[in-house]
């Protein structure tokens, strides 16, 4: 009778004692789960699906015409969402409503300043028309401070215009939105806020204030609505492949490898990435998540 073979030290320290033993039995899969945080998949391409897990949800997003929110347009749509997005930049509005029509995804572009009390009215008025309700919102529109520089040297003008973009831009998209959810008895919402909602960076006091801001209206908004059976959660990016971080980089003197060694996984993740987030935060597998500013960092606030 042939012996079974016996593990060996590297793979009873790598494995455990469970993991060698089922190796050595052969009844360990040859391809286990692992995880995927340095080669996340490539952006999904190809058409949408009509039966996928957004399938006739109305998905509303603010600044979508580039960036965290334009990604999340596209990933929405290919999942059969109908989606319903704004931005100041009406050209590109209109492109990426031309490319989500052209792989099948159903897609409206309205132009809308999210500072402007009457535009953010319009453009959520305008999708309850078009589509009848609104079952998700990404609040997504926001702006870096104009200029790097210590809080003294900051100028009211430039606090006050990042503010409304950002915080105020926020607040006036669910005072808009939230009133469609009560009447349909339901729905969820997702803010972008920041890393720097949860910490302190130097030299940028008006978007690093607006952000906190963020946090703090979504945790105001979970409580006042949770027993209406709308849920709010907000996304904490870091360092995110987008236009935004590109100026930022190019005004710091930075590039994205020095960027990134501030971060545990040392890359800069992709936009589609935080897609992904947001689409969990607003599917049924996150029932019991309300109220939180979700890390998808790469670990940035982890330590």
């Amino acid at each position: 009778m042939t012996a079974e073979p016996q593990p060996s030290r590297r793979t009873i320290l790598t494995t455990g004692t469970t993991g060698a033993v089922a190796l050595a039995a052969g009844t360990l899969g040859a391809a286990p789960a692992l995880a995927n945080t340095q080669n996340p998949p490539e952006p999904a391409t190809g058409g949408a699906d009509r039966r996928g897990r957004f399938a006739g949800k109305v998905v509303l997003i603010t600044g979508a015409t580039s960036g965290i929110g334009q990604a999340t347009a596209y990933e929405m749509a290919r999942e059969g969402a109908r989606v319903f997005f704004c931005g100041r930049r009406e050209e590109l509005g209109r492109r990426h409503e031309r490319e989500i029509r052209g792989f099948g995804g159903e897609a409206t572009y309205m132009r809308a300043d999210v500072s402007k009390k009457a535009e953010v009215r319009a453009f959520v008025n305008g999708c309850v028309s078009a589509y009848g309700r609104i079952d998700i919102a990404f609040n997504n529109a926001g702006i870096e401070s104009p200029k790097a520089a210590p809080l003294h040297e900051q100028t009211l003008d430039d606090f006050e215009q990042v503010w409304r973009v950002n915080a105020a831009g926020v607040f006036l998209s669910m005072k808009y939105e939230i009133p469609h959810m009560l009447r349909q008895r339901g729905g969820v919402i997702v803010n972008t806020a920041s890393i720097s909602a949860e910490v302190g960076f130097a030299t940028i006091a008006p978007y690093n204030s607006s952000k906190h801001a963020i946090a703090s209206l979504t945790k105001v908004a979970a409580l006042e609505y949770a027993d209406k059976n709308i849920r709010v959660n907000a996304l904490a990016p870091g360092a995110v492949d987008t236009p935004m971080l590109r100026r930022a980089a190019e005004a710091f003197g930075m590039t994205y490898e020095q960027i990134a060694q501030d971060y545990p996984i040392r890359r800069i993740v992709r936009p589609q990435e935080m897609a992904r987030v947001v689409m969990w935060l607003a599917s049924d597998d996150a029932t019991a998540v309300l109220g939180t500013d979700i890390d998808a960092s790469g670990g940035y606030l982890t330590g």
